[in-house]
């Protein structure tokens, strides 16, 4: 069974033409039943069928029975394009009618047409009349692809409305429209006026295979929403999105027109690749609104019918919640890390901004035109931003970071190497720069380091178990090629050197920001995942120690072609050395994959094996390693920046069960250049975005193309009761060493973990890791920990150091340097 999803009984249908679905308590025993509805297309006439599901639980299962298959008489349509119901009491007499609403699909023009059946019984029987078959004025589609109605008092007048939805196919992109009949009589008959056929902005499908619409008041407010759904048919995988319009009249328009649209959501494990027909009704269950979506999954052979139920509020107990904070990032967040006086660097340099980079005002500190900034969590509005001088170039430009390289050193300090030397002109692309910096986070200045052999411009940087650095990949400084050496930097001597490489035949040369890892034996793993690279290398384990370098390919990843901006982390405690690839998408503009894969590195021959699925396939996704020892994603979209579908609905992974689940949902796309990192409190803050045409503009607050708002997700465990107290720790540790750290919650205490602080740009962190600290023994007060012997699992440099309670519930960090 699809996870998630429930099969509706008995679906008989080799071809269908339509769906719908409404809710009611037919039967009078205060429980909701479901009832289902579909066109039947078998060669020859088509029918329209019902049913009925008794006693719908919290979960949106059926626990009663399912009565029989029942037939709309009348039907004549040989062939429909779409199909909805709605029950309300249109005659006042205390029992429900059903209203059956269909397009029919002659040659020639369609007809939307719809009728009432009067006094539905338990069973769903119609015990009065049918009325006659009714048509929706102004019906122009010649192919549709999908349609819902639903059923509200839009004017406040006490007589019910009929809001028709539809999705017109005509040659090209598809439209999805709705309009409003006022005043049902007990017929069905429009008494009022019809509305103007209304588009729903932002549609982007050129092909659909089903659709619904809902009514609800989700914001409490007193005014009611529409919730559109549909189904996107791209090639390859379907998806399924809804989105709502808040506060509409009695037009059916938002109150702030189209500003009252939220961004398309989607429906989680959505797994059809072909669908014929989709429904939505809203029922208040477990106390809170729920969206109930239906579905016709059309594989090769016989079709099935499946429901879901979708929360439409955030318990912020189960999925976490979000605030937007009230001050934006300052600069463009390209670049993000978390230093270990717990504040956190954005730095973007130009900031993707060719009209930034030729700008005299560029790099002006007196004009607030700054490359990076460094803002402190803890600090007041006001006094919570710090301005690191400009850094200039040998160029005498300033230094621009964007698209370099970063990692954090033994000693705290924040490294960025090459970033970008030239924007594209004279027939090369971006060219890369040598230069490096550093920033400390005690003076929260930059100073230079030494320069790189060759300029680097999308590298990798990757501190190793020696406290040196690994740079790998980028395009050079000369005609923007992909710069195949690989250089160790040493921060005691402040220098670089090359590493001799094998043929090609073993390395064709690293990608555009490999996803690389440092594990166990020194040897460094490249997951797979990376940006904007058609490179033909495929994931492998790298000897360092050997003359040239050995490489050992990992085999069995699957999608290999669509791990284009994903996400790869190494998963929770760091000692088991499983690396996990999320999601990604292919270098065209089809749909991202929700595939994901984990590789055991600890085994003598490690390869990818498929783990659990994503929720919702996603690029430029950022995966943050939580202190419960789950992952966390947020931010992303369904395709490349350029066709972008935004994911707004955050996810979390549990390693121990291998699942995933819904986490809640942002206010702020954040899709190419976003960036996400842990704190110190346990909340992950999450900045940037910048999808084309990219910025435009000096003063660049006002440039909608570069998102400056900072919004911080506090997920579940911040809202399940009191948190473990961290009292005493000494700030210095050593390998091997046994430490002790005071807490009133010892004996209580499930894990003491280390995490490193995160250093993340371009939809990939690899400073992030957590390390496990055994606990030896623990009570009256205190908890003593076994720090592990291996720098291979933890890296000298500073960490954070939760202490994680039997509820699962962590502390806030204490910083340590190992």
């Amino acid at each position: 069974m699809p996870v998630g999803f429930s099969a509706i009984p008995d679906w008989f249908s080799q071809d269908n033409q339509g769906a719908g679905v409404a809710v009611a308590d037919l039967n009078g025993n205060n429980k909701l039943d479901l009832v289902v509805f579909m066109v039947d297309n078998p060669p020859g006439q088509n029918r329209g069928l019902y049913r009925v599901g008794h006693d719908l639980d919290e979960q949106g299962n059926i626990t009663g029975e399912w009565g029989p298959w029942l037939d709309i008489p009348d039907w004549f349509s040989w062939e429909n394009q779409g199909a909805g119901i709605a029950i309300t009491d249109l005659n006042a007499n205390g029992k429900p009618d059903l209203i059956v609403f269909t397009i029919d699909n002659p040659r020639g023009q369609n007809r939307g047409i719809y009728r009432v059946g009067h006094d539905l019984d338990e069973q769903g029987n119609i015990t009065g009349e049918w009325g006659p078959w009714l048509d929706i004025p102004d019906w122009f589609s010649w192919e549709n692809q999908g349609a819902g109605i639903a059923i509200t008092d839009l004017n406040a007048n006490g007589k019910p409305d009929l809001i028709v939805f539809t999705i017109d196919n005509p040659p090209g992109q598809n439209r999805g429209i709705y309009r409003v009949g006022h005043d049902l009589d007990e017929q069905g008959n429009i008494t009022g006026e019809w509305g103007p056929w209304l588009d729903i902005p932002d549609w982007f499908s050129w092909e659909n295979q089903g659709a619904g619409i809902a009514i609800t008041d989700l914001n409490a407010n007193g005014k009611p929403d529409l919730i559109v759904f549909t189904i996107d048919n791209p090639p390859g995988q379907n998806q399924a999105l809804y989105r709502f319009a808040f506060d509409v009249g009695p037009t059916g328009v938002p109150a702030q027109g189209e500003n009252g649209w939220s961004t398309w959501l989607g429906v989680p494990n959505w797994f059809s690749w072909e669908n014929e027909g989709a429904a939505t009704a809203v029922a208040e269950i477990g106390g809170a609104p729920q969206l109930l979506v239906v579905m016709v999954d059309a594989p090769p052979g016989q079709n099935a019918g499946f429901s879901t139920v979708l929360p439409l509020r955030d318990d912020p107990a189960v999925r976490g919640s979000w605030q937007v904070l009230p001050f934006n990032s300052q600069v463009l967040a390209i670049h993000a890390a978390l230093l270990h006086t717990g504040q956190v660097v954005f730095f973007s340099g130009s900031g993707n901004s060719q009209v930034r980079a030729a700008s005299p005002d560029w790099g002006s500190m007196a004009k607030g035109v700054w490359t990076s900034v460094i803002w402190d969590p803890a600090a007041p509005p006001g006094g919570n931003f710090f301005h690191p001088e400009t850094r200039f170039g040998p160029d005498g430009k300033p230094f621009d970071f964007f698209c370099g390289g970063d990692t954090l050193l033994a000693d705290g300090s924040l490294l960025s190497a090459g970033g970008n030397l030239a924007y594209p002109g004279d027939g090369h692309g971006n060219l890369g720069r040598a230069d490096c910096l550093a920033l400390d986070p005690v003076t929260r200045q930059w100073q230079p380091r030494a320069r790189m052999a060759h300029g680097r411009w999308y590298p990798t940087l990757l501190t190793l178990d020696d406290g040196k650095v690994l740079a790998v990949s980028g395009l050079n400084e000369t005609d923007g090629t992909l710069n195949r050496t690989i250089e160790l930097y040493d921060p005691v001597v402040d220098s670089w050197r090359q590493l001799p490489l094998p043929g090609e035949d073993q390395l064709t040369g690293m990608p555009l920001y490999a996803h690389l890892f440092l594990t166990t034996g020194g040897r460094v793993f490249f997951s797979g995942g990376r940006m904007d690279d058609e490179s033909p290398q495929g994931p492998c384990l790298l000897d360092l120690g050997t003359q040239p370098m050995g490489v050992t390919p990992v085999p069995g990843l699957q999608d290999p072609a669509s791990r284009n901006q994903s996400a790869s982390v190494l998963l929770p405690p760091a000692q088991e050395q499983k690396v996990m690839l999320i999601a990604g998408g292919p270098e065209d503009v089809s749909n991202a994959t929700g595939s994901t894969a984990i590789a055991d590195l600890s085994v003598p021959n490690p390869q990818y094996r498929p783990a659990a699925q994503i929720n919702l396939p996603r690029m430029h996704l950022n995966a943050v390693l939580l202190p419960d020892r789950t992952v966390f994603v947020s931010g992303g979209a369904l395709k490349r920046e350029s066709h972008t579908v935004p994911r707004l609905q955050s996810e979390i992974y549990d390693p121990a069960t291998d699942t995933w689940r819904i986490g809640a949902t942002a206010t702020i796309p954040r899709l190419y250049h976003s960036v996400a990192l842990l704190l110190p409190d346990g909340r992950v803050v999450t900045a940037c975005g910048n999808p084309p045409p990219y910025g435009a503009q000096v003063h660049w607050e006002d440039s909608p193309n570069e998102e400056l708002r900072l919004e911080v997700y506090s997920p579940p465990y911040l809202f399940a009761g009191p948190r473990p107290v961290i009292t005493e720790a000494a700030e210095e540790w050593a390998y091997g060493q046994e430490v002790t750290v005071s807490t009133p919650q010892a004996g209580q205490i499930l894990w003491a973990s280390l995490i490193r602080g995160g250093s993340t740009t371009h939809a990939f962190d690899n400073s992030q890791r957590l390390v496990d600290l055994p606990i030896t023994r623990q009570g009256n007060g205190q908890i003593d920990l076994a720090v592990t012997k291996d720098p291979d699992i933890a890296p000298p440099g500073w960490y954070m150091l939760f202490l994680t309670d039997d509820n699962k519930v962590p502390s806030t960090a204490h910083w340590i340097h190992l």
